[in-house]
């Protein structure tokens, strides 16, 4: 079977190089197929490192989360002095 190495940037995914094909004794016959090979180089590509990041969402609080719990009044109520 034939192999093809493809080098692609491990994040973003986009192409680093493409290498050519390993021929086996089959290439060139009906129904041989090409198994491609990804190698993960780097991090991100120069397009993709490049371009802002969205500014992070503020968390909006859900009405059914538990709100804090309430001072204690009691001892201030019960004070005597």
């Amino acid at each position: 079977m034939c192999i093809q190495v493809v080098e692609r940037y491990a994040v973003c995914r986009c192409l680093y190089h493409r290498h050519s094909i390993d021929p086996c004794a089959a290439y060139g016959s009906r129904s041989h197929g090409i198994t491609e090979r990804v190698v993960f180089v780097g991090y991100k590509c120069p397009t993709h490192s490049s371009a802002q990041r969205p500014a992070p969402q503020q968390q909006v609080r859900s009405s059914l989360a538990r709100s804090p719990k309430p001072p204690n009044t009691l001892n201030y109520f019960s004070y005597r002095g």
